[in-house]
């Protein structure tokens, strides 16, 4: 292996791919000649495995980078409980996207991850010009090209759905081409990147051996259509221009055509049992079923990675930087009755909250009184029978939660293993099942406004689709009073919303649905805890403990922080390319 990390390292070097952000003008260097490296069939498979090998950021395999995930970092769903200058959270609540251009910390955006993103492109244009010089067979060759359109297909949707719509290249630049490109709106990109999709499917396999995960299927390909085409359908896109169209319709097909697919091949959602080991103390009889494109990755206890970027707080879990839940995303787990916290015949209890919620309120949220890889967490502010502020897993000082702790009142969990000291496998799910099913719930509801009924020969209809991952946590049918298309869109949206929290979806959801500027989805709130002292009332606080939910963070999201800001050096190459609205 060390050997054939040399090789692709030595390939991708000689041919000038050390610094090949499209807008650079990279020269292809000396070294390895043209006959070499396309002209060798393992040469070759191994140039294109650039693509796997280097990805475009590692989401939780960056140790102390990022310090947490999309999630805590620049959404509604939580924030950093690390509360230094360079933090990606406090710079995101400020509005600064400018500062986190060149945060090392900040990889889902900066000018690290936007330059490694147009080497994608190059590698990926170089793999599907060249193949007629391969010399291997054809269902080698077959891979090869399945790679190559798989990966310009997700690397467009990747910086478009980050930065806008860009010149669409099916070819690697030369260093003395015109490099000022108009870029093209969102939806261009995106259909672009779909027909890409279509040409991944014609070559990849549906199912690969478990030794190949982190490669893409042909399963994988029209999952990634499905997502590609529910943004470009979506409010942000459909509207950047006058002439934005309607594709509603086309993302709901897209997505019906994966889950015959997917369900052709025995693909399906992993069963609530074995829920955990779809992420967590991985085994491969169960990620394998529902994770479409992933990776996995061992975090050492004392790993940066577990301690910083999973989450894991300090306290009587030995963590460093925990994250802090949104107290309104605390309340976006519905009661087990499958009713919102915010109705009144849910049962929700503001003073009892963490009884009878959805299951994976469970999985993803550690509150006050849960117990933890062994561990029963004290978190509460103050001790009303003694004065004391602070409990174990949350140390108070000057009445301000100390550097690591939440400042919420509760903890996320999702990346955080059930044994204590021990290392964690992980998987990275980048597409699962789950999301191909909303996918197409979504899709179809605002295609076709009735969710109960199925259109155009399609599988399921909206109600089926969501039902089939909300009866997979546990969960019960939607309630019928949500059939109609407003409401249904607003849970679907809250399905979303819950499934896949700290999977880097949130920040993409908020944008393209553009209601990241209503104080709803704007600000952070959290619960203020004080364990009261005998003698309070029992039939009003059933616990012993008093939850006050609080504003804790006022963030600032303007129309602009939809999109973030492009590399300034490469917005300066002509009139052409030009920056994004607002920056």
């Amino acid at each position: 292996m060390k050997n054939y990390l040399i090789t692709i390292l030595i390939l991708i070097t000689a041919l000038g791919l050390e610094s090949c952000d499209y807008l650079d003008k990279s020269p292809e260097a000396s070294g390895l000649t043209f006959e070499t490296v396309y002209g060798d069939s393992l040469n070759y498979s191994r140039y294109c495995a650039y693509l796997v090998m280097n990805p475009f950021y590692l989401p939780i395999e960056n140790g102390a980078n990022p310090i947490g995930s999309h999630d805590c970092g620049i959404t509604d769903n939580s924030i950093s409980c690390a509360t230094f200058s360079g933090v990606p959270s406090v710079q995101a609540v400020m509005g600064d996207f400018y500062a986190m251009r060149t945060n090392g910390a900040a990889v889902w955006c900066n000018n690290a991850t936007w330059s490694q993103m147009w080497k994608h492109l190059r590698v990926a244009n170089t793999g599907i010009r060249n193949i007629s010089y391969y010399p291997g067979s054809v269902a080698s060759r077959n891979k090869i090209l399945g790679l190559c359109y798989f990966y310009r297909a997700w690397t467009y949707s990747e910086l478009c759905r980050r930065w806008g719509g860009m010149p669409y290249l099916y070819a690697p630049i030369e260093a003395d081409a015109q490099m000022d490109l108009v870029r093209l709106s969102m939806q261009e990109t995106f259909e672009r990147a779909a027909v890409d999709c279509d040409s991944a499917a014609m070559y990849l396999q549906d199912v690969i051996p478990a030794s190949e995960f982190p490669y893409p299927t042909r399963v994988a390909a029209l999952a990634l259509k499905s997502r590609i085409l529910l943004f470009a359908a979506s409010d942000l896109a459909r509207t950047e221009t006058p002439n934005g169209k309607n594709l509603w319709e086309a993302a709901a097909m897209a997505a019906d055509d994966c889950l015959r697919a997917a369900e052709a091949n025995n693909y399906a959602l992993v069963e609530w049992t074995n829920y955990y080991y779809m992420f967590k103390d991985v085994k491969e009889e169960f990620y394998l079923k529902e994770v479409l494109l992933g990776r996995r990755q061992n975090m050492p206890w004392g790993a940066d990675g577990y301690t910083q970027m999973a989450g894991r707080p300090p306290g009587q879990l030995s963590g460093k930087y925990g994250n802090a839940p949104n107290a309104n995303f605390v309340e976006s787990f519905e009661m087990n009755n499958g009713l919102p916290t915010n109705d009144p015949l849910s049962g929700y209890n503001p003073q009892n909250p963490y009884v009878n919620r959805d299951p994976r309120f469970y999985f993803n949220i550690m509150y006050n009184g849960a117990t933890v890889a062994g561990k029963t967490l004290q978190i509460f502010h103050k001790n009303e029978a003694t004065g004391a502020e602070g409990s174990l897993d949350l140390q108070i000082s000057a009445g301000v939660p100390v550097m690591g702790y939440t400042l919420t009142g509760t903890y996320g969990m999702k990346w955080i293993g059930n044994i204590f000291n021990s290392a964690l496998p992980v998987v990275w799910p980048y597409i699962r099942l789950a999301e191909v099913y909303l996918n197409y719930a979504e899709a179809a509801n605002e295609a076709w406004s009735n969710p109960s009924q199925k259109h155009n020969n399609s599988l399921y209809s909206a109600e089926d689709a969501i039902n089939k991952v909300r009866n997979r946590a546990q969960m019960p049918n939607l309630n019928p009073k949500f059939l109609n298309q407003e409401s249904f869109r607003d849970r679907i949206r809250n399905e979303r919303r819950v499934e896949f929290c700290y999977e880097e979806q949130r920040i993409y959801d908020v944008r393209r649905w553009m209601i990241g500027e209503d104080p709803l989805y704007r600000d952070i709130y959290g619960y203020y805890i004080t364990k009261l002292k005998p003698g309070y009332d029992p039939t009003e606080y059933p616990t012993g403990f008093k939850y006050e939910k609080v504003l804790v963070k006022t963030r600032v999201f303007e129309k602009r922080h939809n999109l973030f800001v492009i590399k300034l050096d490469d917005t300066r190459i002509g009139p052409n390319f030009k920056q994004n609205p607002g920056w």
